[in-house]
Parts: structure tokens; C-alpha cells; sequence
């Protein structure tokens, strides 16, 4: 083992790197086992699951795999920091399979001769392409100027705050769906269990608070899933961002923050039963909404008006009748906020064809407002769908109602004021 100051030292030029900087969990679960490595301790997994991921005294890892998992993925980058580093390192830390103390091991200078032959190999091929790649795209622009400098979605309206050039950068939000762990006294792997009570973290906990029992069987999952529709509806949507000046990236529902949207303009695409924090802003649309049975109300017209919507037939997988709903607003922050919900794959899906679909922006705009749009336009959509998997039979429109936001108040609390 190496001094303590070494093998400090060696640790922070870790947690800096690019492969670190921005995973806080993996940089403080790193810290804690070279610290309880240097302290002399030989770190368990019973142990690192109570100490550091405050497992109860019930937590059993033959039941629970959340260490397995968080280690493996903890080796696979200090893997990838030692083959991509600019830095030349006298030791590597490593940790063994089978096993969670840290090793500091020195490393043969022929290796990171050759390493450092093949990083530079790549650096030139890379280059290569990218100046083939350069000089295509200068050849193409001068050829086809209006395909590179025109985005086809910029004089949209539904989508003209998201890519007009200067606004911020678009946070897409995919809803992914809760998971229970299922704890096993028998000596076997218990099942990832979806129980359609809980939606959210919060569901469970209140849950529990009044059935401490139920927390003896089941405990909270790391694991997530996403509905078919959050695949097929980002197919129809990336055109669109990436032709945007601005910039995009995807997340989880079940990761994202309310902070997230201080930076960035928001897409949430999935069903009401994945919201997560973005429920929050539910209320800026007039939205209410309901699991058991599916339902969701609409307040329109004025705040004494409310429109119920229950779809008829939910048969996950078959055929589907759904509604389908895509709405923009303004949220805290001036950040803008666009919905794309329904409670099955066809309402999902169909919500987002809709943002893209020239003749349903024809539609709203001839039958509808009977005048041409104008920004900014803010609206709530409501579409009847029936479909299987990706195959749309049907998609009405049952509702339609342009709203006005008050942009001058943006404190955080309430941004909206529909009509």
C-alpha cells in the first residue's frame, strides 16, 4: 500500500477527471473506500450497503444487489479513466473483483508507452475523419446553404421557442416507471416488482408510513424501464432538436430535478404515471389528473369549467383507445415547457406526431383559430387516439384552447394564466 498522501493525491486526480467530475455518487463512493481502505479496514458488502448506502439492519445482499451494481459500474470507469487519461500515472487504483478494498498497484512504464501509442493513433485517425467530415460538410453548405443554415422547424409555432437560435437549451424527459425490489427470507433472488399504487419514491414512503409491514417485504429499486413509445416518440421529435442551435440531452424522469429547469427549455414525453417532479408544473396547464381509474381533468374557459377525460379501453400492447396530449406553457425561470402525455403507448406516441405534423398544425390553424398563428403560442391540444403499438388508426382532436401567459411574472411560484 502506498502512503496515505500518495494515495490521496492519486485520488484527486481521479475524481477531476472528466470520467468523474460530473458523478458525484460514484466520486464519494470512491472516497469511501479508499478511506476505509487506508484506515486499515477491509470494506464488506453488508457493510458498504448500511454505511454508505444507509440500508437498514434488514438489508441483505444476497436479496438486495444495489453494491454489486454500483461497484461494477465503479470499475468500468476507473477502466475507462486509465484508458483515455492525458496524464501518465506511476500507480493505478484498482479494485479486484470479489473484493471492495481499494489496491494501489505501480505500473510497468512499457505500458503506458504503448498506451500512449495507441491514444495517439486514435487522436490521428480522429482527426482525419473529422477533417474529411470538415471538408464534406463546407462542400455541402455551398452547395445547399438553406439545408444547413434554415432549421425546417424554426418558423413552427409549437416549436419556435425551442429553436430559434439564442434560447436555451432543450432538456428532453423521458418517463420511466417505478420499480419495488422484492426481499426473499429463503435464500433466493427476489423479483423486481412494478406496483401500479406507487409511481414515486413519495408513494412509497407514505405508503409505509401507515403499512410498516409492507416495507419488510418490498424496498425501493435502482431499477427503471421505459414504455416502447419513449423510443418511437424521441424517432419523431430529433429531427427537429437536432437541426436546433441550442443544444439538447435526454434524462430520466425518475433523475430529474426541479433545478434542471433553471437551464433549460423542457420536453416531457411518457404517461401520467411516470411524471415524477415534472408533475409539479401540471397545475401552470389547468391539469389534474388520477390512476384509479385513468382520468385526467382539464380546466378550460375560465376556472368554473372542467373537462373529464377517461379513456375507454387500456389493453397495454393491443389495441389501444387513448387521449393524446400536447401542451406548451411557460414555467418559473421564463423556461418554456412542452408536454407530450397520454396514459398508454398510443396517447404517448401520438402526442408527439402531433408537434411535428403539418397538417395538424394546418388543422388548428384553418378550423380552429380560423386566423394565422402567432407567437408566442401556447395551447393545450387534446387528441383521441386508438392505435396498436406504432400504428395510428384514428387521432381526432376533441379539444383545443390557446393560452396566454403572464411572462413578466416569473418568481418561480405561478408563471401562468391561462384563458
Amino acid at each position: 500500500m502506498v502512503e496515505r498522501s500518495l494515495a490521496l493525491q492519486i485520488l484527486g486526480e481521479i475524481l477531476q477527471s472528466p470520467e468523474f467530475k460530473d458523478s458525484k455518487r460514484f466520486q464519494e463512493l470512491l472516497t469511501y473506500l479508499v478511506e476505509e481502505t487506508l484506515s486499515g479496514k477491509v470494506p464488506k458488502e453488508i457493510t458498504i450497503g448500511m454505511q454508505f448506502f444507509s440500508k437498514d439492519s434488514s438489508f441483505d445482499p444476497k436479496e438486495d444487489p444495489t453494491v454489486r451494481v454500483y461497484l461494477n459500474n465503479l470499475r468500468k470507469k476507473l477502466e475507462h479513466y486509465y484508458l483515455t487519461t492525458d496524464s501518465v500515472p506511476v500507480y493505478k487504483l484498482h479494485i479486484p473483483k470479489g473484493h471492495y478494498e481499494v489496491e494501489f498497484t505501480k505500473i510497468d512504464q512499457k505500458e503506458n508507452f504503448v498506451r500512449t501509442k495507441k491514444q495517439h493513433r486514435i487522436i490521428i485517425l480522429s482527426l482525419s475523419v473529422l477533417l474529411f467530415l470538415l471538408a464534406g460538410f463546407i462542400i455541402t453548405d455551398r452547395a445547399f446553404p438553406s439545408l444547413f443554415r434554415e432549421n425546417p422547424m424554426e418558423q413552427n409555432p409549437i416549436w419556435h421557442e425551442f429553436v430559434t437560435p439564442g434560447a436555451k437549451p432543450t432538456l428532453v424527459v423521458l418517463g420511466d416507471f417505478y420499480f419495488l425490489f422484492e426481499r426473499n427470507t429463503e435464500g433466493r433472488m427476489g423479483n423486481f416488482v412494478r406496483d401500479l399504487r406507487f409511481n414515486t419514491p413519495e408513494d412509497y414512503r407514505q405508503y409505509i408510513r401507515t403499512n410498516p409491514t409492507f416495507a419488510e417485504k418490498y424496498v425501493q429499486s435502482e431499477f427503471t424501464f421505459l414504455r416502447p413509445s419513449a423510443s418511437w416518440s424521441l424517432a419523431e421529435i430529433l429531427p427537429v432538436l437536432q437541426h436546433s442551435p441550442n443544444g439538447y440531452s435526454l434524462k430520466l424522469a425518475s433523475e430529474f430535478t426541479v433545478e434542471d429547469l433553471k437551464a433549460n427549455n423542457i420536453i416531457f414525453i411518457g404517461s401520467f404515471k411516470n411524471l415524477f417532479a415534472v408533475q409539479k408544473f401540471l397545475h401552470i396547464f389547468g391539469i389534474e389528473y388520477q390512476l384509479s381509474p385513468n382520468e385526467f381533468h382539464l380546466k378550460a374557459r375560465g376556472e368554473d369549467s372542467t373537462i373529464v377525460y377517461r379513456p375507454a379501453e387500456m389493453k397495454g400492447g393491443k389495441y389501444e383507445k387513448d387521449y393524446s396530449v400536447l401542451t406548451k406553457g411557460v414555467g418559473p425561470n421564463g423556461s418554456n415547457i412542452m408536454l407530450m402525455l397520454g396514459f398508454a403507448d398510443t396517447g404517448v406516441l401520438e402526442a408527439a406526431r402531433a408537434s411535428v405534423d403539418k397538417s395538424m398544425l394546418i388543422k388548428i390553424q384553418t378550423e380552429l383559430l380560423k386566423t394565422k398563428i402567432s407567437e408566442p403560442f401556447y395551447f393545450t391540444l387534446i387528441v383521441k387516439s386508438e392505435g396498436i403499438s406504432q400504428a395510428i388508426f384514428n387521432a381526432d382532436i376533441t379539444h383545443f384552447e390557446r393560452k396566454t401567459f403572464n411572462l413578466k411574472n416569473q418568481d418561480g411560484n405561478d408563471s401562468s394564466g391561462t384563458r
